[in-house]
């Protein structure tokens, strides 16, 4: 008789480092709180329960809005993209670009409260707990950054500040919480992931599963329809934040993975992504000059395929900073190596 046996099928749901180490998991899908906070892999035995729960809480809401309106306007909808993913490389030059303008973001924050994905006019009553708190860190991360001394103190506040963040991501009462929980996030790992030890740190998967997570989150749970009470600009301001900090944060998961790995991974998820083409309104802060272009644009949205596209074959006619880096993270391209066609709209067809 052999002497070797099939092993036993388990029907344990929790993740293998749990197991190991003889903890509690809480079965977050797809890494656990204490791999994240650990920063480690994490790896299930059976798929838990969190993940077909997650996929319902989706099916109802999606990060788009109808801009000349107070209510947001569902596009098509992907409720489960595939899980396939493509190699890629860029030139030494845009990886450094692309890690230098995600790298900035922290201080731009710092100074202005602002960055190509947090709008100070979005939170009416103050920036929220955990966006405040970051700012604060944010200021303390480029006072030490001018000095150019790196802060050990700093890196453990930053990852004490993220754990307990993630915390407060998990257990969001409402969408505005969950969304600065996300933004506060994404300006920790950009000091963290993209600081100028990280090239030397050997790449992290718990990290990269972290920020894809963020943005599935918000993609899932962003409502359909929005209150009423909101101006039509400060609807827009929502969506659009929701949008922008989705975007940045694969952008961020990429230049992570090409600033420790030489390479990265794309998803159709990624291309399939809602975007406004009138990006100068982001940076329009008067109300009337806000609403005249509001009112004369049409058919505004398209797919971030769409849009990375029209960068490069030139169809666009203003680039801005945050088109810039979104030609450099999804097409490996520079703005100064692309056309710019004479045309009074915001995309040439």
């Amino acid at each position: 008789m052999p002497g070797d046996r099939s092993k036993p099928v388990t029907l344990r749901r929790s993740c293998r480092a749990c197991i190991k180490g003889k903890r509690r998991c809480d079965q977050s899908w797809p890494t656990c709180a204490r791999c994240l906070s650990k920063e480690i892999d994490c790896e299930y035995v059976n798929v838990p329960l969190t993940a077909k729960l997650n996929s319902k809480e989706g099916s109802g809401s999606h990060a788009n809005s109808e801009s000349s309106g107070v209510k947001a306007t569902l596009a098509p909808r992907i409720s489960a993209h595939l899980q396939l993913e493509i190699a890629k490389e860029y030139d030494p030059n845009i990886i450094r670009f692309l890690v230098a303008g995600l790298r900035d973001l922290p201080a731009e924050f710092a100074e202005t409260q602002k960055t190509l994905f947090i709008h100070p006019h979005l939170y009416r009553n103050g920036l929220p707990t955990s966006v405040r708190e970051v700012h604060n860190i944010c200021r303390l991360n480029m006072q030490i950054s001018q000095t150019g001394r790196a802060s050990v103190t700093l890196l453990s506040m930053l990852r004490q500040q993220s754990t307990q963040i993630r915390r407060r991501l998990n257990h969001a009462a409402t969408f505005e919480e969950l969304l600065g929980c996300s933004q506060a996030l994404v300006l920790i790992q950009c000091i963290l992931i993209l600081n100028e030890d990280a090239t030397s740190s050997p790449y992290s998967e718990a990290v990269s599963a972290m920020l894809a997570g963020i943005a599935g989150k918000l993609f899932q749970q962003a409502p359909i329809q929005l209150p009423q009470a909101l101006s039509p600009r400060h609807a827009w301001l929502l969506a659009e934040s929701v949008r922008r900090t989705i975007i940045v944060c694969f952008m961020l998961r990429s230049a992570y993975s090409l600033n420790t790995r030489n390479y990265s991974v794309r998803t159709p998820f990624v291309d399939s992504l809602p975007f406004d083409l009138r990006t100068n309104l982001w940076d329009n802060d008067s109300d009337a000059s806000w609403q005249n272009v509001l009112s004369n644009s049409n058919g505004s949205m398209v797919s971030l395929h769409e849009w990375s596209d029209g960068l490069a074959a030139g169809r666009v006619r203003d680039v801005s900073g945050f088109s810039a880096l979104i030609l450099a993270a999804c097409k490996g391209q520079a703005v100064s190596t692309i056309p710019f066609p004479p045309v009074e709209t915001y995309m040439a067809t």
